[in-house]
């Protein structure tokens, strides 16, 4: 979430960076964490 929230990193990056094989696996596992997904999330926080 920091990554999300402090950086300009693309989501597809991010989602590497953590080890996702996809931006889609993140996407997926990021939304059942949070009921948002990571740029809805990012919008919202910054």
């Amino acid at each position: 979430m920091k990554l999300l929230r402090d950086s300009d990193d693309s989501i597809v990056s991010i989602a590497a960076a953590l080890g996702y094989s996809s931006q889609t696996a993140f996407a997926v596992a990021f939304k059942n964490l949070t009921g948002e997904s990571p740029s809805d999330w990012r919008r919202h926080k910054r």
